[in-house]
C-alpha cells in the first residue's frame, strides 16, 4: 500500500495541472450581461476572448436563469 502513493500523488498533481490550464469559465444568473460580466473578470490579464455563449435555463415559476460560458486564448 505504501508503494502506492507516489503514484497517487503523480496523479493527483496531473489532475491538478489539467484544471490550471483550462481556458473557460461557466457561471449561471438570473440577468444574462451581470453574468457575461461576471465571467469576463476570471479572463487572465493578457488573453483574448474566444467565444461567449449563454443558455436559457427554464426554472419553476416561469423564471428564466442564464448558462453562459466564456472562452478563451
Amino acid at each position: 500500500m505504501k508503494a502506492l502513493i507516489p503514484v497517487y500523488a503523480i496523479s493527483m498533481l496531473m489532475a491538478t495541472n489539467v484544471f490550471a490550464n483550462t481556458q473557460s469559465a461557466t457561471a449561471e444568473g438570473v440577468d444574462k450581461e451581470v453574468t457575461v460580466n461576471r465571467l469576463m473578470s476570471k479572463v487572465p490579464q493578457g488573453a483574448t476572448v474566444t467565444n461567449t455563449s449563454c443558455a436559457d435555463i427554464g426554472t419553476a415559476g416561469f423564471n428564466v436563469r442564464y448558462r453562459c460560458t466564456i472562452t478563451w486564448q
